[in-house]
């Protein structure tokens, strides 16, 4: 480093010029001692360095320095080779390719991998997974799942009594399970509640509702369910009911949706309308709400005598909760219509449940409310114009004319509506061809006259208007009831009569013509009886899919009968009392007659659900 130094121009005195003297020899053994020290070092990481490298190291300026040049190491070599491909990118999976012309195929290709990973951590938050994260789903202190439902553990014991055995029905309202009761040792059923509030709220009424009926039934006589008892547990408001057999809806798969006899469909609908005069009294005036054949349970698969469960949806008359009530096939036309409903809405649904329970098929299958009413239509013909008047859903389903009339709205699918009365109840149960389908032809108690009187009923039960619909009380009084000297074959209804002794229900009627309820209740005549071996006659056929009915257009059968005008509830006058000795004695049919499964496959086990 050179330092330059300004010419000076001579000073006045000898002082400036020594001063000036001093001072730049001074700085130019500053910058001197800088240099060489610089330099000194330079020389000490040279020499260390080439020590290292065992003087296989040469100089080369750099900037006007001296730095140490390195040459390869043969290891260095190898590694760059190694970094070389030898084989160049196929220029089809480039990046700038996938990016560019293959996008929409690389767009796939993601799609593809993050639906595969999210199916995959689904799988796997299925299984048993006992991480911090799975806890967290786990509700009320990990005792029910994420929807609120009690977690059935095998073997568990509620309150130190009851013994989980299985998990035996689920519903929306919670689980039913069949349990062991060790200190009555008997099965019973427990409906487990959801965990929720309104389901909780709900049934309580049930519980309510429950204890006031099998309080009037001390006896237990009138096929109504009986519940045990009830509690909490774990946050759980747990119902114990008696352990019950076959749903009627299990009955007719097990039929292969054939249906059951006449006599075995009247066995039923007595039981049913005895119950529903039960419910119908003043002390209680019980609306069910969802009376359909899954709600109507056998107590024993080998014999004909039912009961009714599921309360929760039930209210009394003048403490109606609900506007979307009853299943859509059993749905009564003021429900539909949005009429102010009564306890006539169970008789509607029990003449469908009869029909369905002897022709094997639902009468009314709609596939929502507008196609529910038409299929109504299709049977019954239009409602009377005074319903319709009055109804404020009635533009749901028809359209007024100019004149005042009524027709049916055009279904949205495109398709014509149903011409009104054009699906004969007279075709659909076989009145002059053996029955549905022909398959009880020439067969005992299934004569033209049994099915007139059926049918009528029917009728009757499926009147449009609530008020002139048939009551329980009249329907137990028909003539499908009745046996006479010349209808032998018709089924006595003796063997599911309840018992008069002792009974707090005056009204409560069985049916008429005592004289001709002897001890004989099978249904049939000794000439005409036929010993079924209970084990040898089942014979098993495979289960199918619920068919949808399908009938030809003919006009509809008319049939004219008198209405009946009293309902047993509060502001009607009642039927007067019946004479003394009206009652029948309750009695069980010998043999196998009472067996609503002979000729069904009973080898799978009873399907028990409340």
């Amino acid at each position: 480093m050179v330092l330059l130094t300004p010419n000076v121009a001579p000073a006045s005195t000898g002082t400036m010029d020594g001063w000036l003297a001093t001072f730049n020899n001074k700085r130019t053994k500053r910058v001197d001692s800088w240099q060489n020290t610089k330099q000194e070092q330079q020389m000490i990481l040279m020499d260390k360095q080439r020590a290292k490298a065992g003087d296989t190291l040469s100089h080369a300026p750099l900037y006007g320095r001296l730095v140490a040049e390195e040459p390869p190491c043969p290891g260095d070599i190898h590694a760059m080779q190694a970094r070389i491909p030898l084989q160049f990118r196929d220029p089809a999976t480039a990046p700038l390719r996938k990016l560019s012309v293959d996008l929409i195929k690389t767009y796939k290709h993601i799609n593809e991998v993050y639906y595969a990973k999210k199916k995959r951590r689904a799988q796997q938050s299925q299984g048993e997974d006992s991480s911090h994260k799975k806890e967290k789903k786990l509700y009320n202190d990990g005792y029910d799942d994420d929807n609120h439902d009690y977690i059935i553990q095998h073997g568990e014991k509620f309150l130190d009594r009851y013994e989980i055995d299985s998990l035996i029905g689920k519903g929306s309202f919670g689980q039913v399970v069949k349990a062991f009761d060790l200190e009555e040792q008997c099965h019973v059923a427990i409906k487990i509640i959801k965990n929720k509030k309104p389901f909780l709220n709900q049934a309580q009424i049930e519980v309510k509702l429950l204890e006031i009926m099998n309080k009037a039934d001390v006896n237990n006589t009138y096929y109504i369910v009986r519940l045990k008892r009830h509690f909490m547990w774990r946050n759980h408001l747990c119902l114990v009911f008696e352990l019950l057999s076959y749903n009627l809806y299990d009955l007719l798969r097990n039929t292969n949706f054939r249906g059951v006899s006449l006599n075995l469909t009247r066995k039923f609908s007595q039981q049913l309308c005895t119950a529903l005069l039960f419910l119908s009294t003043p002390e209680l005036n019980i609306i069910h709400c969802d009376l359909k054949p899954e709600n109507i349970l056998l107590c024993n698969p080998k014999r004909s005598a039912i009961k009714i469960v599921d309360f929760g949806s039930s209210c009394q008359l003048g403490q109606r909760i609900y506007q979307y009530i009853q299943s859509r096939f059993y749905r009564s036309p003021e429900v539909l219509l949005g009429i102010p409903y009564d306890l006539a809405i169970d008789m509607w649904s029990l003449g469908c449940i009869l029909v369905e329970m002897h022709t094997g098929e639902p009468l009314f299958s709609g596939s929502n409310e507008g196609d529910q009413m038409n299929k109504i239509v299709e049977v019954l013909g239009l409602p009377p114009k005074h319903l319709l008047d009055g109804a404020h859903k009635t533009r749901k389903y028809f359209d007024k004319m100019p004149d005042g009339t009524y027709v049916l709205k055009k279904p949205k699918d495109g398709r014509k509506p149903k011409v009104p009365g054009s699906r004969r109840l007279h075709d659909i149960l076989g009145v002059e061809s053996g029955g549905p389908g022909g398959r009880r032809l020439g067969e005992p108690g299934h004569s033209v006259s049994d099915y007139l009187k059926f049918k009528d009923l029917i009728f009757r039960m499926l009147d449009y208007d609530p008020k002139t619909r048939i009551t329980p009380y009249y329907a137990l009084q028909h003539n499908f009831f009745k046996r006479t000297a010349d209808e032998s074959t018709n089924t006595s209804s003796i063997s599911t009569s309840p018992a008069a002794g002792g009974s707090s229900l005056p009204l409560l009627l069985s049916s008429l013509d005592q004289t001709n309820n002897t001890a004989n209740t099978s249904g049939l005549t000794s000439r005409h009886r036929v010993d079924h071996n209970p084990v040898i006659a089942m014979e098993c056929e495979p289960p199918h899919s619920h068919p949808h009915p399908h009938y030809k257009a003919s006009p509809l059968y008319k049939t004219s009968h008198p209405t009946a005008t009293h309902y047993i509830r509060p502001g009607y006058n009642h039927p007067p009392a019946p004479p003394q000795g009206f009652y029948p004695t309750k009695q069980r049919a010998q043999d196998s007659e009472d067996s609503p499964m002979v000729g069904v496959c009973v080898q799978q086990s009873p399907v028990i659900t409340h």
